[in-house]
């Protein structure tokens, strides 16, 4: 047990707002409710926990009928989050980010088309706007 938990301390960075206190308490955490205590002072992670939480407990008990539309999976609101960083990339005039924030939204429409290709192929169009990170919304 003690090498497993080596192995796992290992995977935890060294820089980032967690680190080094947050990342020490995440070393401790055995379920749920250690890992609400741990992000606690971290409210930005508190909130993105807490509305993941929820997929992968269906996630889990998938087989009791559960469904899994309505939630997202920490990757969806990464790439969410990401989306939104690189069109505020085009806010600013005169600096080379707007290259790199291009490339970055053109692989995640890339990744959005290969979804619904795979989607429209398995026959359940249904599930299409599940995962889809829209690109440059009308702003309102």
């Amino acid at each position: 047990i003690t090498n497993l938990s080596t192995d796992r301390n290992s995977l935890y960075p060294s820089f980032g707002y967690l680190y080094p206190e947050g990342t020490k308490e995440l070393r401790k955490v055995w379920n749920e409710t250690t890992v609400r205590l741990a992000l606690e002072p971290y409210s930005k992670y508190v909130s993105l926990f807490d509305q993941v939480k929820h997929f992968y407990e269906t996630e889990t008990v998938e087989g009791a009928g559960k469904s899994l539309s309505g939630f997202q999976s920490i990757e969806d609101l990464i790439y969410a989050e990401n989306v939104h960083m690189y069109e505020m990339g085009f806010e600013q005039q005169y600096h080379f980010g707007v290259f790199y924030a291009w490339v970055k939204l053109r692989e995640q429409e890339i990744r959005n088309i290969r979804w619904i290709a795979s989607m429209v192929v398995l026959g359940t169009k249904e599930h299409i706007d599940d995962t889809i990170v829209p690109i440059f919304q009308p702003r309102l």
